[in-house]
This record gives structure tokens, sequence and C-alpha cells, in this order.
């Protein structure tokens, strides 16, 4: 009997120690951390400028190109960050949500924007959808055109 008892006491300390381990906390979604603008991928040329399609421009050095952009995605559903561009500054924040590899930003001013998450390499890439955007160009006859064409911009993880 006695042996019995310290048994049941063994069993029962045991139990107890084991069911107050501390649970493993759950993985932080892959998006969370500080993103930067880091390209602009172009498509969309038609004609002689058809060239520039999938042509990417190097945004990282906001010294050379006088734009900035910078987020920080937190493990709260809330994201801040702040663009910068020629002198001027603009804060922004929201929540985000995040599922089939795509990160959606909602502003608190009311806008949306999905990006595609890749995590296939490094640093990680987060890439927005086609902006259509107009611009002047000069053609091989030296005339001023006015060319539609797209913008993607591709942000990097930071850390």
């Amino acid at each position: 009997m006695r042996k019995l008892l310290y048994f049941m006491s063994l069993v029962v300390t045991l139990a107890g120690l084991t069911s107050c381990t501390k649970d493993d906390d759950p993985e932080p979604s892959p998006v969370v951390g500080r993103w930067a603008i880091d390209r602009a991928k172009y498509s969309g040329f038609t004609g002689e400028f058809a060239g520039n399609n999938g042509r990417e421009e190097d945004l990282s050095n906001s010294t050379l190109t006088g734009f900035s952009d910078e987020f920080e995605v937190k493990s709260d559903n809330t994201f801040v960050g702040t663009q910068r561009a020629n002198g001027l500054v603009a804060d922004y924040q929201g929540t985000w949500v995040f599922g089939s590899n795509q990160l959606t930003l909602k502003y608190d001013n009311g806008d949306e924007e999905t990006l595609e998450f890749d995590n296939s390499r490094t640093p990680h890439k987060l890439t927005g959808t086609l902006i259509p955007t107009s611009q002047r160009f000069l053609n091989a006859a030296r005339d001023t055109v006015l060319v539609n064409y797209n913008v993607q911009l591709i942000y990097a993880k930071k850390n």
C-alpha cells in the first residue's frame, strides 16, 4: 500500500510538472517587420518604347531618387509608415491582414492596397499592384509624346 501511495504521488507530481510547461509562442507572420521601397518595375509600354517593359529602377537610395517609403508591419495587425518625396513628408497608418501570400494594407483614410509576398529570395519582397502612369517622352523623331505605361513598386524586408 505504501508503494502504491508513493507511486501515485510521483505520477501526480510529474503530471503537474509537465502541465506547467510554457506553451510555445505562435510563430509571427512572415510579413511582420520593417519594409522599405527597393525598386520600381515598368510594363505596358507600346511601340518604340516597348523596350522599357520589364525594366527595373533602383529606388533604394533616396538621396539619388528624392523618394523614400518605409513602413513597419506590427504583430498587433497594425502598420505605420512614412513617405518622403521632393521635400514633402507624409505619415500613414492602418491595419493589415495576411493570407494566401497577399498582404492587404487598410489605411486609416479608407484606402486599401494589396501587395504580393515573395519569400523565394532574400531579402523577402512585397510587390504592389500595377499603377497606371502617363509621362511625356522624346521619341525617335525628337517629338515629345505622351506615353502610357504601368509601374509596380517593390519593397524589401529590412529585418
